[in-house]
């Protein structure tokens, strides 16, 4: 690693920066509403996508996953203004932007969202992501800027990008069964034997 790597780890001691306090923090409320409040997929994948807008400052985020049939993806949750203009539509996976970040597991982004399988989308710049747990990828995620705006930055895009890695294994553990509570868990009291002898009065 060379001092003009970006991506470094950074010295020792560094402060996080403003972008990565706000990535942490977005990261922990998925956290919470996985541990704590016990957030279904459903639930999480609204949640990542609210998150997701937040982050990278635009009107619009969304996630597609895959169809039933292997070959197509299929915006199911759109967070922002214009969302339901999106929400539901279905696009071939080699034939997409969407398909391609995808397939390849690799972020993609454009300078005009100009894919005429999204001919929902108004012409801002794109930034999709792949939603990947290290062992498949089970969806992508897409920022969408505003008409006119400029590209996503490096910084952003690698921002986002750790954000949708990490969200895509919350989201898989919101899916996992859970396990059952041991006896005593649910409410009960348990008397704890004391270590020290009863004193005698």
């Amino acid at each position: 690693m060379t001092a003009e790597d970006p991506i470094g780890w950074g010295a020792a001691g560094t402060a996080p920066s403003e972008a990565d306090r706000r990535r942490l923090a977005a990261t922990f409320d998925l956290m919470n509403a996985v541990v704590l409040e016990g957030t279904g997929p459903a639930g999480m994948l609204a949640l990542v996508a609210a998150r997701a807008r937040e982050l990278a400052h635009v009107p619009l985020a969304f996630i597609a996953l895959p169809g039933e049939d292997g070959n197509t993806l299929r915006i199911e949750v759109a967070d922002g203004p214009g969302g339901d203009r999106v929400r539901g539509l279905t696009v071939r996976r080699g034939r997409s932007m969407l398909g391609r970040a995808f397939t390849s597991r690799r972020a993609v982004s454009a300078r005009i969202a100009a894919d005429q399988t999204l001919t929902g989308l108004p012409a801002g710049p794109i930034l999709i992501l792949p939603l990947d747990t290290g062992e498949a990828t089970r969806g992508v995620l897409a920022v969408l800027g505003r008409v006119g705006a400029e590209p996503f930055s490096p910084a952003t895009a690698r921002q986002m990008l750790l954000f949708s890695d990490m969200a895509a294994r919350l989201i898989e553990v919101a899916g996992a069964p859970r396990p059952s509570a041991p006896p005593g868990a649910a409410g009960e009291v348990t008397a704890v034997p004391s270590a020290r002898p009863a004193s005698s009065a």
